[in-house]
């Protein structure tokens, strides 16, 4: 529902029925409409009374859609120029009047829900940098307060791109070394002949190229945090090694008899979801495994909690609008019903990839289904199966034609033969 401001010398009476379902007020003979504007915050106004005035209400209120109707004679360019919506010659094209003022409704809709979605990433939904509010991940969030006093070791176990660098940083952020180093080792990255070196660095000459002292990457960690990540790639010829940093809190440089003392905390990552199943193979010591795994973090995948969807989505808008000079206002209904339907083997990383590309491809305020890539496009119609139901048709055939429609619920409506108010129950109906 609009709330909507009509001000007209002589107003079609072809018009009203149009505005039906919205808050329509009409100006009194005492009352100005720069008063009224400023009193009840319109969203939108319809009026004949030229550009002056036109130009009088974005001064009021820059946010106001204003829809300018006149005799034929104003240059329609000129006006839209002057922050006219749209303009309207008399007669009166009821038809894309309709469709101009639902579009008006669609934008005023994307922009309330922006501003929710604004407002739980600020008071509720974002801790330490992560963004959920899944059951699951707000229990992530208490579990990391919980133990970021206290842990030495924490494992964190998650498919690839469900962000376990991102969970990792957020419990060395809550706990008493954050301002101490937060140092990153892809174990999966390491030259088997080189590991040891490069997480306890090595004395000049003990080996060839060993041409200066070198700190690794326990020692440059110091009092704070090393994050393991992909540890269950690390080489089994080492892992003895790093079991005794952990059991001892000691490691050697190579080619030093003199041991150092590893002060740092440690998290460890994997992509490997029954990591005690590389032990049963033999891939990964036992006794590591348990030093590692006192204490567990399991993400979820994406697809198991789409309902942070629409938050993750808005962060990354925030994110790109702050690093360029675009500004990306939201997300259609018809894109984010497309984002939903999508199962994201990628996980987060690949829907922060998919929001910045669509950022940039857009040319409008909103990204739209058209800016998303064909496979996300056409995700809601990969899954359908035979119904099992003449409701589950229904619901099947309006989502398609919303779909096609790229969620412009008037044309939809005319492609199914119902009127718009009727589409509007199914929709709510089939909760589509």
């Amino acid at each position: 529902m609009l709330k909507i401001l009509l001000d007209f010398k002589n107003p079609p009476e072809t018009i009203m029925p149009l505005l039906q379902g919205h808050k329509v007020d009409i100006p009194g003979n005492n009352e100005s409409v720069s008063q009224l504007i400023e009193k009840n915050g319109y969203e939108l106004v319809l009026t004949d009374r030229g550009v002056e005035l036109l130009q009088s209400i974005k001064i009021a209120d820059p946010r106001i859609e204003i829809i300018l109707f006149g005799d034929g004679e104003e240059d329609a360019v000129e006006t839209i120029k002057h922050g006219a919506s749209a303009y309207f010659s008399l007669p009166v094209d009821l038809e894309r009047l309709k469709e101009t003022i639902d579009n008006i409704q669609d934008t005023f809709d994307m922009r309330r829900e922006t501003a929710e979605l604004e407002k739980l990433l600020n008071v509720k939904y974002t801790f330490a940098g992560v963004v959920g509010k899944n059951p699951q991940m707000l229990d992530i969030f208490n579990f990391i307060k919980r133990i970021a006093p206290y842990f030495k070791c924490v494992t964190i176990i998650g498919e690839t791109g469900t962000g376990k660098e991102v969970i990792a940083k957020a419990l060395h952020s809550s706990s008493p070394v954050a301002k101490s180093p937060f140092v990153v080792c892809n174990c999966g990255a390491l030259v088997e002949s080189l590991v040891e070196s490069e997480l306890f660095g090595h004395v000049k000459g003990s080996f060839t190229g060993a041409i200066r002292d070198k700190i690794g990457l326990f020692e440059a960690a110091g009092d704070g945090t090393m994050f393991l990540d992909e540890i269950g790639e690390l080489p089994l010829s080492f892992q003895p090694h790093l079991l005794r940093v952990l059991q001892d809190g000691e490691f050697r440089r190579i080619g030093s008899h003199q041991p150092s003392k590893a002060k740092c905390r440690v998290i460890a990552a994997t992509n490997k979801e029954d990591l005690a199943q590389e032990v049963k193979s033999g891939r990964f010591r036992e006794a590591l495994f348990y030093r590692l795994t006192p204490l567990i973090i399991h993400i979820p995948p994406l697809r198991d909690r789409k309902d942070d969807i629409p938050l993750l989505c808005r962060f990354f808008i925030n994110t790109f609008n702050r690093r360029t000079r675009k500004r990306i206002l939201g997300i259609s209904r018809a894109a984010q019903t497309a984002l939903m339907s999508y199962d994201w083997p990628g996980n987060v990383r690949e829907l922060e990839n998919v929001i910045e590309q669509a950022a940039i491809l857009t040319t409008e305020p909103f990204i739209h289904l058209n800016d998303l890539p064909d496979y996300i496009r056409e995700a809601p119609y990969k899954k359908v199966t035979t119904p099992a139901s003449l409701g589950d048709i229904v619901k099947t055939h309006i989502e398609r034609v919303l779909h096609q429609c790229n969620g412009n619920k008037t044309n939809a409506a005319k492609i199914l033969g119902i009127s718009r108010r009727a589409l509007l129950r199914k929709i709510n109906k089939y909760s589509i």
